[in-house]
């Protein structure tokens, strides 16, 4: 697996970001690359610390994130993929799952997963949200946009994704940087052309809000690119607001375990991977 990390200036974060990465199961399988954008503070210190265990670091002036993260990826050609800000965390088992997923799952392209959790400043967890499940048509009509008061029912959260290599590079292998923002949602887009998303009702990534985050503090600005990402592909506001209302409530139903509430003309087909004890493996399969 490669995975990135980006900093610039979160020396107070970094430190443990970077062994949550280091200390997981599966880290002897990680190219793991640190891009640094020329930090002022001791984010340089941290990082040398550490450096027997990374593929690659560097620490110079760069032209934003996602221009750091694509470069870090070339670092490496690890078949799997993934990046996490330097103020969030991974779990501890979460490489080794996306690593045995993807082992086990040819067919499975990318996964996020299905409780994406939430921090205190402090990395303490406080909340895990629930993102139920993720399709084509939903995601085209606004699903996972919090925006213009549409139905939602979460956002894909970046530090939960994972993909194969081979699909990064079939969509282009770069981001596109006219968006300042939302560069991962629009990749996104392209991933969801491609191919279905998988939900994996594992926890993976740990979000934390520490006042400065760039997707909190400019949450309207990353929604507005979010809705120009979709507008490219069809109107935010869907023609049938109704059928998009019924998508979403089916899905959280049925996450709940309320499948019998749900009518069977408004059932959602959900992609999902859960672990089989009798076989001691990962299955991928359609829920609805």
């Amino acid at each position: 697996m490669c995975l990135v990390t980006t900093n610039y200036n979160y020396g107070d974060y970094l430190d443990e970001c970077m062994r949550s990465v280091i200390g997981s199961r599966g880290f002897d399988r990680v190219d793991y690359v640190v891009m640094d954008g020329g930090s002022k503070d001791y984010s340089v210190d941290i990082i040398q610390k550490y450096e027997p265990q990374l593929k690659h670091w560097v620490s110079e002036k760069d032209a934003g994130m996602y221009h750091a993260i694509e470069k870090g990826f070339t670092f490496s050609d690890a078949p799997y993929m993934g990046w996490l800000n330097s103020d969030d965390q991974l779990a501890p088992w979460a490489i080794q799952s996306v690593l045995d997923i993807f082992d086990q799952l040819p067919e499975v392209k990318w996964i996020t997963s299905r409780f994406p959790m939430q921090a205190r400043q402090d990395g303490v967890v406080v909340a895990t949200s629930v993102l139920p499940g993720a399709d084509n048509w939903g995601f085209f009509n606004g699903e996972h946009v919090r925006s213009l008061e549409l139905p939602s029912s979460g956002w894909i959260v970046q530090d939960c994704t994972f993909w194969r290599r081979e699909l990064w590079e079939e969509v282009g292998g770069a981001f596109d940087h006219s968006l300042k923002l939302a560069a991962d949602f629009e990749l996104w887009a392209r991933f969801m052309m491609r191919t279905d998303l998988y939900v994996v009702p594992v926890p993976f990534g740990i979000y934390r809000v520490q006042g400065n985050n760039k997707a909190m503090v400019n949450r309207l600005a990353y929604r507005d690119e979010c809705v120009k990402v979709l507008q490219r592909y069809t109107p935010i506001i869907p023609q049938d607001l109704e059928r998009l209302s019924q998508r979403v409530t089916s899905k959280k139903l049925a996450v709940a375990g309320l499948r019998h509430l749900i009518q069977e003309n408004q059932r959602t087909p959900m992609k999902v991977i859960l672990y089989n004890d009798d076989e001691q493996r990962y299955v991928a399969f359609e829920q609805t």
